[in-house]
């Protein structure tokens, strides 16, 4: 753990909140059935990330199984499917790369669709992507568990919020 990872992890433990902290009821549901949700993965809903903590992986399992997402785009990708994708997925290699990955693929991801970006307090570098990431003008919600960043952009959203839970 480098000095850097460390700081953001004493400041996520810090600003981390749980249902009863929120205002949303979109992220009061998500901790209610994602994040504190520990029956059994469905087998069908396996998405592979090995560069990823077990405790990561199984989590975007659970989100892909609660919102019954059905296609993940692991990028960067050899080959980029036809039709739409409900999960953006940024490994946590060249963070530098992230907005330019997201502005070139934003375009394949579904209306309830989600940007799940790795790393994001790795070093600094990943911290400033992912404070750009957020800032991003289509990105009306952005979700920090610390190993990972949920951008969310749903129209419904009216208010652009950034919400810090803890995982």
């Amino acid at each position: 753990m480098t000095a850097h990872n460390f700081i953001a992890y004493i400041q996520y433990k810090w600003k981390g909140k749980g249902r009863h902290g929120t205002h949303s009821p979109f992220v009061y549901d998500f901790v209610e059935h994602v994040l504190l949700d520990k029956e059994l993965l469905n087998k069908g809903y396996l998405v592979k990330c090995p560069w990823l903590p077990l405790k990561y992986e199984n989590l975007i399992c659970r989100i892909a199984t609660y919102y019954n997402y059905k296609n993940v785009l692991n990028l960067p990708a050899a080959a980029v499917p036809e039709n739409g994708v409900d999960i953006l997925l940024l490994p946590e290699k060249e963070p530098a790369k992230w907005m330019s990955l997201m502005d070139e693929y934003l375009y394949l991801l579904s209306r309830n669709g989600v940007v799940i970006m790795t790393g994001i307090h790795k070093t600094a570098a990943h911290g400033k992507a992912w404070s750009a990431a957020m800032k991003h003008p289509q990105v009306r919600m952005s979700i920090d568990l610390f190993g990972i960043g949920l951008l969310l952009f749903k129209e419904e959203f009216k208010e652009r919020q950034h919400f810090v839970l803890k995982y």
